[in-house]
C-alpha cells in the first residue's frame, strides 16, 4: 500500500498556485485604488494569458478541488496511518499546522490594511476589515460572513468544520468503509439541490468525494484501470456545462493514477512543492497589499503589472517567501505546538 502520494503534492501545488494566478487582478481597478486599468473588461492583457487563461478565469474552481485532496489525504491518513488517534491529537495536529500561519498573516494583513488606510486613503484590495470580521478570523470561522482581511483564508475556516465532522465519522467509516461514505456524500447531495446550496454544503460533498477516491483506490487491483477510469471521468465532467463535481474526483484519479505510473524515485521531491501551498495561498495577499504600498510611494505606473518581467518576478517572490515561511516558520511552529500541546494532555 502507497504511504505517501507525490503526485498529489504537485495537484496541491497547482491548486495554491491557480489560486494565486487567479487573485493577480487584484493590482488592478477594482480591486486597487492606485490602478487605473479596468482589468475586468478584458482580462486578456494579463501577462501570458495564452497559457494561464484558464487559472486566470477559472482560478476559484481550485478550492473545491483542494477540499477533494484534503478528504482523500485525511481518509489516507486516518482510516489507514494513524487509525488510534484521539479527538485531542486530531485537534493539536489541525491547530499547529494551520493556525500560527494563519494568525500571522491577518496581523501582517491588518497592518498593511490600515497603512493603506492612513496614506492611501481606503484599505486595497478586500474592503470589509471591521473588528467583527477581525473578531471571525482570529476565531477561524470567517468563511462565513464574505470578504475580509485575509481573503483566501475562507475555504479553510469553511473546512476545519468538515475535519471534525470526519473525525466524528472515523467510527462509522471503519465500521460500514465505503458504504458510510457514499451515504453522506447522497446526503449532501440532496441537501444541495433540493433544500438549500451553501458553501459548507459544497465543501461537505467535496471532502466526502475525496474519501470516496480513497476507497476506490484501494479498491481497485490493476491499477492502470484508474488512470483510464479517470480520463474518462474527467472527459464526462466536460460534456455540456463543465462540471466541477466530476471533474475533481476525476482529477484525483488522475494523480493518483500516475502514483503507480511512474516509480522513479524523482517523484519523491514533490513533496517541496507541496510544502508551500499553505503559505501560497495565505502570503500572496499581504504581498500585493505590500507591492500596491510600494507603487504608491514610489509613484510607479500600474501598466508595470501587465509586464511579463513583473509577473514573473511577482510569482518567484512568491514562491520565495513561501519556501522560507515554510522551512523557518510553518514547520518550527508546527513541531513546537504539536510537542508542547501533546504534553500538556498526557
Amino acid at each position: 500500500m502507497v504511504s505517501k502520494f507525490h503526485f498529489i503534492e504537485i495537484l496541491r501545488f497547482i491548486t495554491s498556485f491557480a489560486v494565486v494566478v487567479r487573485h493577480y487582478h487584484f493590482f488592478f481597478l477594482p480591486r486597487s485604488t492606485i490602478s487605473k486599468i479596468e482589468i475586468l473588461t478584458d482580462p486578456s492583457i494579463q501577462p501570458f494569458y495564452f497559457f494561464l487563461q484558464i487559472f486566470y478565469l477559472k482560478g476559484d474552481y481550485a478550492v473545491p478541488i483542494f477540499w477533494g485532496i484534503s478528504g482523500f489525504i485525511f481518509a489516507l491518513v486516518y482510516l489507514e496511518q494513524k487509525k488510534n488517534t484521539t479527538g485531542i491529537q486530531f485537534f493539536v495536529n489541525r491547530f499547529s499546522r494551520l493556525y500560527p500561519l494563519h494568525f500571522a498573516t491577518l496581523i501582517l494583513v491588518t497592518l498593511l490594511q490600515l497603512t493603506n488606510h492612513a496614506f492611501i486613503g481606503s484599505h486595497q484590495i478586500i474592503g470589509n476589515n471591521d473588528a467583527f470580521r477581525f473578531l471571525l478570523h482570529i476565531l477561524f470561522i470567517s468563511g462565513y460572513e464574505g470578504e475580509s482581511f485575509n481573503l483566501p483564508i475562507w475555504s479553510v475556516s469553511v473546512e476545519i468544520l468538515i475535519y471534525f465532522a470526519f473525525f466524528i465519522s472515523i467510527i462509522f467509516l471503519n465500521k460500514f468503509r465505503y458504504k458510510y461514505a457514499l451515504f453522506i456524500y447522497l446526503i449532501s447531495l440532496v441537501v444541495d439541490k433540493f433544500i438549500f446550496s451553501s458553501i459548507f454544503v459544497d465543501c461537505f460533498r467535496m471532502f466526502f468525494t475525496g474519501v470516496l477516491v480513497y476507497y476506490l483506490n484501494i479498491s481497485i487491483r490493476n491499477k492502470f484501470f484508474l488512470y483510464f477510469l479517470s480520463i474518462l471521468i474527467i472527459a464526462i465532467s466536460f460534456i455540456g456545462n463543465f462540471k466541477i463535481f466530476i471533474f475533481t474526483p476525476g482529477i484525483l484519479l488522475f494523480f493518483i493514477s500516475l502514483e503507480y505510473l511512474f516509480k522513479s524515485e524523482i517523484k519523491n521531491n514533490f513533496d517541496f512543492f507541496g510544502n508551500l501551498t499553505y503559505s501560497m495561498y495565505l502570503l500572496h495577499i499581504p504581498s500585493m497589499l505590500t507591492i500596491i504600498l510600494i507603487f504608491f510611494f514610489f509613484n510607479l505606473s500600474d501598466s508595470i503589472f501587465l509586464d511579463t518581467r513583473f509577473f514573473l518576478s511577482y510569482i518567484s517572490l512568491i514562491f520565495l517567501i513561501s519556501f522560507f515561511s515554510y522551512k523557518y516558520f510553518e514547520k518550527p511552529l508546527n513541531k513546537y505546538y504539536r510537542d508542547k500541546l501533546t504534553k500538556k494532555t498526557k
